[in-house]
């Protein structure tokens, strides 16, 4: 338990005191400083002039490796929007979900649309798909719950019967 001396005036803990903020430094801490501790740079500069002979010698993997470490990872530039050839229907209902997948697979078949831009538009078509089966279950509630509120239920009797 804290003393009042072990913080400061704004309830923080002072300097000094071993129950300030962060969590204790674990095993993971250990294990990164024991490999640390294991690994001198004449390694790391042994390690990566084998992976430039590698790569020399047409090791792909090695090739990426060295030019991830030298170059940085390559940026992904913003896609174009292309329009696909693929028409889907409006998707009000789930028979127009299940014709607009159907319009897909047969796309991604014919090489109409690529697996990216299939794979995107499947999304689309599950996600809405969830929505008109969410709302579809919304109002068969309301239904069930305004039906059994008209009905009256007469006393029971014991034994069972009426």
């Amino acid at each position: 338990m804290d003393t009042p001396s072990s913080r400061n005036s704004q309830g923080q803990f002072a300097p000094g005191n071993r129950g300030g903020p962060g969590r204790p430094r674990g095993r993971a801490n250990a294990l990164r400083r024991a490999a640390e501790d294991a690994v001198s740079p004449e390694h790391i500069g042994a390690i990566t002039r084998r992976a430039v002979r590698m790569a020399l010698e047409g090791n792909l993997a090695a090739m990426k490796f060295v030019f991830d470490r030298t170059c940085g990872k390559p940026v992904e530039g913003p896609s174009e929007a292309v329009a696909s050839e693929v028409m889907l229907p409006n998707l009000t209902t789930a028979a127009s979900c299940a014709a607009a997948l159907d319009r897909i697979a047969e796309g991604l078949c014919s090489g109409a649309v690529d697996r990216e831009t299939a794979r995107v538009m499947v999304d689309v078509v599950q996600a809405r798909l969830r929505a008109i089966e969410t709302s579809e279950l919304e109002a068969r509630l309301a239904d069930l719950e305004a039906a059994a509120q008209s009905v009256e239920l007469g006393p029971r009797r014991r034994g069972g019967r009426r």
